[in-house]
C-alpha cells in the first residue's frame, strides 16, 4: 500500500474509534507505520491531513439523477442525513468548519472539500442548468451554499433531527430560492376584483 492511503486509513481509523482530538501527526505515524517527514511531505501538516482524509471518505459520484433538480436534491440531501447522523462525522466537520474561519489555506482546503467539482451536488446544479431549470448564469458556488447551508445549520449547528415534513419543507424553500418559481403563492388576478 502506498505511503500516502496508508496514512489515510490511519487516520480514518483514529477519527472513528478516539475522534478528532486523537488526530496528530505522530498519531498517525505511529499508527501507519509512515515515517513523520513523508507525512507532512505529502500533507504539510495536520489541517491537510484531516481535510484529506475527509475528501477520502467521500466517494463522488455522479448522483441521482430523477429528471427535476428537487428530486435530485431530495436523494443528495437525505444522503447527507445519514452521514451527519454520525456524531464522529458532525465533530469532523465542526472542526473543518473552524479551521477555515482560522485563515485563508484552511479555508481553501474547506472549499476544496465542500464544492467539490464532480460532487453529487454540482453534478445535479448542472443538469438542472442543462434541463432549463435553472439559467446557464447561475453561480454554482452561492448555489451550494444555498443548499448546504440550511442543513448544516440545522444538523451540525443546531445538532437537531429533521421531521419528513421538516425535510420536506425545507426542500421546497431552497428549490425555491434556486429556481424563483417552485412553490411560490398565486399572485391575484389583476382582471378580477374580490367581491368580498
Amino acid at each position: 500500500m502506498a505511503a500516502r492511503a496508508k496514512v489515510l486509513r490511519a487516520t480514518a481509523e483514529i477519527l472513528i474509534q478516539e475522534g478528532i482530538g486523537a488526530v496528530s501527526i505522530e498519531a498517525v505515524a505511529r499508527r501507519s507505520g509512515v515515517a513523520k517527514t513523508t507525512i507532512y511531505r505529502h500533507f504539510g501538516g495536520l489541517d491537510g491531513l484531516v481535510f484529506a482524509a475527509a475528501a477520502a471518505s467521500v466517494s463522488e459520484p455522479d448522483g441521482p439523477d430523477t429528471g427535476s433538480l428537487a428530486g435530485d436534491l431530495r436523494e443528495i440531501q437525505r444522503q447527507y442525513l445519514d452521514i451527519a447522523s454520525s456524531s464522529i462525522n458532525r465533530e469532523v466537520f465542526a472542526w473543518m468548519l473552524t479551521r477555515a474561519m482560522s485563515g485563508p489555506e484552511a479555508a481553501a482546503m474547506f472549499r476544496k472539500e465542500r464544492v467539490q467539482p464532480r460532487g453529487p451536488t454540482v453534478v445535479a446544479l448542472q443538469r438542472a442548468i442543462a434541463r432549463g431549470e435553472l439559467p446557464p448564469t447561475t453561480n454554482i458556488e452561492l448555489a451550494m451554499h444555498v443548499i448546504q447551508g440550511p442543513l448544516i445549520s440545522k444538523r451540525i449547528i443546531d445538532d437537531s433531527e429533521l421531521t419528513s415534513d421538516e425535510f420536506e419543507a425545507l426542500l421546497q424553500m431552497t428549490v425555491h430560492a434556486l429556481t424563483g418559481n417552485v412553490g411560490a403563492p398565486r399572485e391575484p388576478s389583476r382582471g378580477r376584483r374580490s367581491r368580498n
